[in-house]
């Protein structure tokens, strides 16, 4: 017969307990709380990071030279913003500009086919490629490949500089 004699120390028991339980702790805490939803493969470096400062001018850019963007990558965030005549996949990824006077909505036309539930309004960082599409004509359309919901910016206006 084989017999182990394990002296059975508390404090040990103990403090082997409470480190189990901080793992396990940080574990759900910041192991799962991702609100990131990847819908195809990971991309890391970027043709365009835009803040909001390169906001407006890549966004003129890009729609003045389409052919030469497609492929590209991008990442950019804004908020939710939708027109009734939107398909269901598509919204503008957008932030607010005033010109002449007047606050209006400024962004770029996304295509997300993803598991995120997505709300008018609500703030994103987007991830993703620029694809040819029709909206009212030709436009770039960002294919995304990755939606984090984000905090609002202090200033969630850009300029046309």
């Amino acid at each position: 017969m084989f017999v182990i004699n394990i002296k059975m120390d508390y404090k040990k028991i103990l403090l082997i307990c409470i480190i189990c339980a901080t793992i396990i702790a940080s574990i759900i805490e910041f192991g799962f709380n991702d609100k990131s939803i990847f819908t195809s493969n990971n991309i890391d470096n970027y043709d365009y990071n835009i803040d909001e400062t390169t906001f407006v001018s890549t966004l003129k850019k890009i729609h003045e030279n389409i052919d030469e963007n497609i492929g590209k990558t991008i990442k950019v965030s804004g908020f939710i913003y939708t027109l009734p005549d939107f398909n269901e996949d598509f919204f503008v990824c957008g932030r607010y500009m005033v010109q002449d006077n007047e606050t209006q909505v400024a962004g770029y036309l996304c295509n997300y086919n993803g598991d995120l539930e997505l709300n008018e309004n609500e703030w994103v960082e987007i991830c993703g490629t620029i694809i040819k599409g029709d909206y009212n004509g030709e436009v770039p359309v960002i294919k995304i490949d990755k939606v984090s919901k984000i905090v609002a910016p202090a200033n969630t206006y850009v300029e046309d500089k």
